[in-house]
């Protein structure tokens, strides 16, 4: 017999080949190992055993790319911010921050900024109409620290930023998506880099910059209440030197809150927005870039949702106790015809007969100019420019009752120009950053108010001017120990010129003031103020995967005027700035082959001379005051991991624990253990997703989101009542998107707040009227989004 040696077919070691193979790349897809150049290995190897034949290979290419696709999907993404004018990888940067990505707003379905307060901890986002109309206003809290009117008189205490330019006014602040590239909420004082009024921290936007490849995207949403979002952005190399970018937007929704006495009975609460952006790059040689961008919105509303769901039954004095007083009823017992009464009370329904609404137009340009000098430095030129122009009304008392009623004719203006210089030295050791600031700002807010015991023009024209000047160097004592230390010296110079006078009085014996009597005297008033603002931090970074730092920082929000006066005074009531001192400590780790990304910080805050707009029973309308002092400490723990085979989880938890330590006398009502205004003291978030690979289906990914918020003050005026305390509430968000395998389609359905919560977003009283008006979120909301790119 002779010796013989079996072959196997060419088949059945092709079937063995891709056995082996599949089983070599799942088992490094799950260690974290790059499973390209191993499979290649692999496939080239075996080649010579067995011949595959056409359909197996073709197999084979797609499993190689479904699991390129799938290993990529269990690294994070590599997130780079500027936060320090440099790029860095934010598990490098020494500071507390969050950096949510324009293709997580995406997976998301987010098309509103006012969002990412359910991705990051301790930060409160709203949309509030504070003592006016005004639909679109942005009241941002970080740390406990923020603003909730948009008055000229006084400043934000967290800073907004778009495209490197600090915007000034919250008129307008929440910002709808359309070529976002990434949104930044950096927490703590951050007044040596940002400047004045980011002693909370700042929200920083960066919107797509123009490239060199042709590209295009385009998705419209549906959902509830007629919810149609449809976005539009295109990028275009012009030249070799030269592209441009163009995103349009349009959002329109309707309202939610019936209001019967209102014109054609339109609701409230509705969306009519329209977005238009563009960017233009020239950069004709590579150490010179020029970008100029421009923006245009429009948004029209109905008027800000809110309701009136009862009276405070101790306030006997209000205007509206007068009213039922004179139509023959008791303030809580009165049935005639002009008696406010409960059939103007509800958690849906406003009842206002004069009208509401809000409209506004803003736009703005920039020039932002790079050049880079040398390795070692790069100067930088931002000049910008933006307008907003709105006029406002509401119906405060929610009745067909004259008792409050409130309009703004509203316009702002801001000029700013920063010159940077960053650069490197020491062999790279040392890392720099200086530059000088200049901001104008001016404007007015005219506001015919009508009470029911009088009526008044209010308001007035206002400048602010800020000039400032910073340094901060960065030193490396070793490899892993660094050193960073600034400054900043800041002067503002605020003007008010009221034009305030009663237009009508009820007469005698209530009250009987002759019309054209001014409130104050009609001149210019100032209040001018100078700081520095020094920042020590270290950091240390214990293993490659490990960071620790430590950081000690100062800030200031400019001082101001009360805008609203009722009262004739020989002028109008200023207040000083707020400052605050902030002790932080923070870890950031970034490991498990890049699969886990890990930070955690804790701060202690001294707040002095905190500002409250209060409306207490000593004045008819608010006014601000520098309350006393405060203490604030807490914690953000935040974490993102990717579990492999698709899953995906991150999360975050907050706690900002905020009390007052010591309170002047100028505030009725007010007392140590008073809530602050929309701080919660425990906030956090937690979501999970789940990429399912359909091969030549395309990829459809699921997720779930929860946010969680603690009871809060939901009263702009400051003062605590039980009926304006939101208590603790969950809301969930669920999705499913899927994307085509050549990644130029999309479909996306969705849920957002499942629970159906209708939480108070916020809430206001006043004891000179009486009423409680709140406004509640819209609850439960579908929809259904298709996308296409090219």
């Amino acid at each position: 017999m002779s010796n013989m040696r079996l072959k196997p077919s060419s088949t059945e070691t092709g079937k063995s080949a891709m056995r082996v193979t599949r089983v070599v790349r799942k088992a490094l897809l799950y260690s974290g190992c790059s499973a390209l150049s191993v499979s290649f290995m692999l496939d080239a190897g075996l080649g010579h055993a067995a011949t595959i034949s056409a359909a197996s290979h073709k197999k084979a290419v797609s499993v190689h790319k479904a699991t390129r696709k799938a290993i990529n999907a269990t690294r994070l993404e590599e997130v780079t911010v500027t936060a320090r004018r440099r790029s860095e990888r934010i598990e490098r940067t020494p500071i507390s921050m969050t950096t949510v990505t324009g293709t997580q707003f995406t997976e998301r379905g987010i098309t509103s900024i006012a969002k990412i307060q359910d991705m990051a901890p301790n930060i409160s986002f709203g949309n509030v109409a504070s003592n006016s109309g005004v639909a679109n206003a942005a009241a941002v809290f970080i740390r406990g620290i923020g603003q909730t009117d948009f008055s000229f008189g006084v400043d934000p205490g967290v800073g907004m930023y778009v495209d490197g330019v600090y915007v000034g006014s919250p008129v307008g602040a929440v910002l709808n998506m359309v070529d976002i590239a990434n949104v930044s909420v950096l927490r703590g004082p951050q007044g040596t880099l940002f400047g004045r009024n980011t002693i909370g921290g700042a929200v920083s936007v960066s919107s797509l910059t123009p490239n060199d490849k042709l590209s295009a995207k385009a998705d419209v949403k549906y959902g509830t209440a007629n919810r149609i979002n449809a976005r539009l952005f295109f990028n275009v190399p012009l030249t070799k030197t030269l592209a441009a970018n163009f995103s349009v937007g349009s959002f329109m929704q309707d309202g939610y809150v019936n209001a019967p006495y209102q014109k054609n009975q339109r609701k409230l609460g509705n969306q009519d927005t329209q977005v238009y952006k563009g960017a233009l790059r020239w950069h004709p040689i590579d150490k010179l870039s020029v970008v100029l961008r421009g923006d245009w919105t429009r948004d029209r509303s109905n008027g800000a949702p809110f309701v009136t769901t009862g009276v405070n039954p101790s306030a006997t004095s209000s205007m509206i106790a007068l009213n039922n007083n004179l139509a023959g009823g008791t303030y809580t017992n009165c049935s005639a015809v002009s008696c406010y009464n409960s059939r103007y009370y509800s958690k849906n329904t406003n009842y206002g007969s004069q009208p509401d609404y809000s409209n506004m137009t803003n736009w703005s340009t920039s020039a932002t100019v790079d050049y880079e000098i040398s390795h070692y430095l790069d100067l930088k030129s931002i000049t910008a420019y933006r307008k907003t122009v709105g006029q406002f009304a509401q119906d405060r008392d929610g009745s067909p009752i004259g008792i409050n009623y409130v309009t703004d004719h509203y316009q702002e203006k801001q000029f700013s120009e920063e010159f940077q210089a960053n650069g490197r030295a020491l062999n790279n050791k040392l890392h720099y950053s200086t530059g000088v600031y200049y901001f104008d700002q001016s404007g007015y807010d005219v506001n015919p108010t009508q009470f029911y015991i009088l009526s008044l023009m209010s308001g007035g024209k206002f400048k602010d001017k800020n000039y400032a000047a910073y340094a901060q160097v960065t030193y490396s004592f070793t490899k892993k120990l660094n050193v960073t230390a600034g400054v900043r010296y800041t002067e503002d110079d605020k003007t008010f010129i009221p034009n305030q006078y009663y237009t009508h009085t009820i007469g005698a014996p209530i009250i009987s003031i002759p019309n054209g009597t001014r409130i104050v005297p009609l001149k210019a008033y100032h209040n001018n103020n100078a700081r520095w603002t020094p920042m020590v931090n270290i950091s240390y970074q214990f293993m490659p995967e490990l960071m620790g730092y430590t950081t000690f920082s100062q800030g200031f929000k400019g001082g101001g005027f009360t805008q609203r006066l009722t009262n004739i005074a020989s002028a109008p009531p200023s207040f000083r700035p707020e400052s605050v001192n902030t002790f932080e400590g923070g870890l950031k780790y970034y490991g498990l082959n890049h699969r886990l990304r890990l930070s955690a910080a804790g701060f202690f805050t001294f707040y002095d001379d905190v500002q409250l707009l209060v409306a207490d029973a000593t004045n008819i309308g608010p006014y601000y005051t520098n309350a006393g002092k405060a203490q604030i400490s807490g914690f953000e723990l935040e974490g993102q991991y990717a579990l492999g085979d698709g899953w995906t989880v991150n999360g975050s938890v907050g706690m900002t624990d905020a009390h007052y330590t010591s309170l002047t006398a100028s505030v009725q009502g007010l007392n140590l253990n008073s809530m602050f205004v929309l701080v919660s003291k425990w906030t956090g978030n937690v979501g999970i997703s789940k990429r399912i690979d359909l091969g030549s289906y395309g990829v459809i990914t699921p997720r779930v989101d929860a946010m969680y918020r603690s009871r809060y003050n939901a009263n702009l005026n400051a003062i605590m009542y039980n009926t304006l305390i939101q208590k603790k509430y969950i809301t969930v968000n669920m999705s499913a998107r899927w994307v085509s395998t050549n990644e130029r389609y999309n479909f996306m359905v969705g849920l957002d707040n499942a629970t159906n919560e209708k939480f108070m977003s916020w809430g206001s009283y006043s004891g000179s009227f009486g009423n409680y008006q709140k406004s509640f979120d819209r609850g439960r909301q579908w929809y259904v989004q298709g996308g296409v790119s090219f």
